[in-house]
């Protein structure tokens, strides 16, 4: 059986040298230092898994992973970095959509578990990337609004008009009970419904169901907790407040279009797949959040 392939790109050939030592007895490994070359590379051969450093001379690593994504979509994304980077974590969700967001000096454990996921995965996308069945749904989408302010709602109604049930709930408790009740298509949430912070519920909501997809829409700035989430929930988007309506309607057909797919091949949810909460308070609330909600679909019957 032929080893999976990793490709490596990094501006340092000290760093692409580190790498390989960890893989090159497990993978086979192509690195570079030239981001046309990584593309040339995802073009002409099976690649698996892809890491980038983000500060590159030529070009930002979250732009090559955007057109890594179109150039190769079953490849993994992983991207790499030593600086915490708001504007680099923003476009590595909305453009590179990407599976890890590392930090440099990485953890030697932790980058191989990562890869070993991100290389499994990856298998099973290839697997079934030329069998995709057509997509047939019996029902609306549901979109769930988690935002304490109603204007947002009103947006999203006014974009998706009769195409799918939109369900505001202002706060964290309508949320849960929403939750409970049914199968939600996309959450668009803000981090606050009124003090309460919601980032546990929304890496929840992934643990239970990674194919529900998540735009983020909020005027926080703290790059790290936007690494928590795209690592610990897989947000699909960041969007920024004020919202601008033409953006948002993009995403949202973007979104309802991968859940459908998502839906359509189960298989594929796993490149949702989310790494564990590692705030202890935020696990707490996640496990006493499963607990209600498990205690609430008892009750309504689901």
């Amino acid at each position: 059986m032929s080893k999976p392939t990793l490709l490596l790109i990094d501006d340092e050939e000290r760093i692409l040298r580190s790498l390989r030592m960890l893989f090159m007895t497990n993978y086979t490994v192509r690195m570079t230092t030239d981001p046309q070359e990584a593309l040339r590379i995802l073009r002409e051969e099976k690649v698996h898994v892809i890491i980038s450093d983000q500060r590159m001379p030529v070009m930002q690593g979250s732009a090559l992973l955007a057109l890594a994504r179109e150039t190769s979509p079953a490849t993994m994304r992983i991207l790499l970095t030593g600086y915490s980077d708001l504007e680099a974590s923003i476009a590595s969700v909305n453009e590179g959509e990407v599976f890890r967001y590392l930090m440099k000096p990485w953890s030697a454990d932790e980058v191989r578990q990562v890869v070993a996921e991100a290389t499994a995965i990856a298998q099973a996308s290839y697997a079934v990337q030329s069998h995709a069945p057509a997509v047939t749904e019996d029902k609306k989408p549901r979109v769930l609004i988690m935002d304490d302010d109603e204007a947002v709602s009103k947006t999203v109604c006014e974009i998706l008009g009769d195409r799918c049930e939109v369900i505001w709930a202002n706060t964290a408790q309508h949320a849960m009970e929403e939750l409970a009740r049914q199968d939600i298509s996309v959450v668009v949430s803000d981090l606050m419904l009124g003090d309460t912070n919601v980032g546990y519920i929304l890496k929840t909501i992934k643990q239970l169901n990674p194919q529900t997809q998540c735009i983020v829409v909020t005027n926080f700035n703290d790059t790290s907790r936007l690494i928590d989430l795209i690592n610990q929930a897989q947000i699909s988007r960041y969007l920024p407040k004020p919202l601008n309506k033409s953006s948002l309607a993009r995403n949202l057909d973007s979104m309802l279009a991968r859940f459908h797919a998502l839906r359509s091949q189960p298989v594929l949810a796993n490149r949702q797949a989310v790494a564990q909460i590692s705030d202890p308070k935020e696990k707490l609330q996640s496990g006493n959040f499963m607990g209600m909600l498990g205690r609430l679909r008892a009750r309504i019957g689901v």
